[in-house]
């Protein structure tokens, strides 16, 4: 298995990226769902207030995401895998939008509901 590579993904570069989109009328509306520890760092004071962006993250800035699925929950077509299988949050998410009514749902009534399940970190 190849691990990603290139450069990291900082918040100043991520809301200059924004920015450009945004002036360059690369999107109407945007959401973005950003999960790992300490996520909350990725949008504080970068995130334009102005370009129709309506951003999650998974923890507070300075605070862990948790994980979920982990032994004895941790099994894949019968045998145990000994690891964690998913992200608290992340998981709470795809499990909510499987069963989400897209034609009625708001993203507000995804984040109160997604934010109401991850009960161990502060959904932002």
């Amino acid at each position: 298995m190849n691990m990603p590579t290139g450069d990291y993904v900082w918040n100043d570069r991520l809301g200059a990226s924004f920015t450009y989109m945004s002036d360059n009328k690369m999107y109407k509306e945007m959401t973005v769902y950003f999960d790992s520890t300490e996520s909350g760092l990725m949008f504080d004071g970068f995130l334009p207030s102005d370009k129709n962006i309506y951003a999650l993250s998974s923890s507070e800035a300075y605070k862990l995401a948790w994980a979920t699925y982990c032994s004895p929950d941790d099994v894949v077509n019968g045998k145990a895998i000994g690891t964690c299988l998913g992200d608290l949050f992340s998981v709470n998410w795809l499990e909510d939008a499987d069963k989400a009514q897209w034609s009625t749902e708001t993203l507000q009534t995804q984040f109160e509901r997604v934010s109401n399940l991850t009960d161990r970190s502060r959904v932002q």
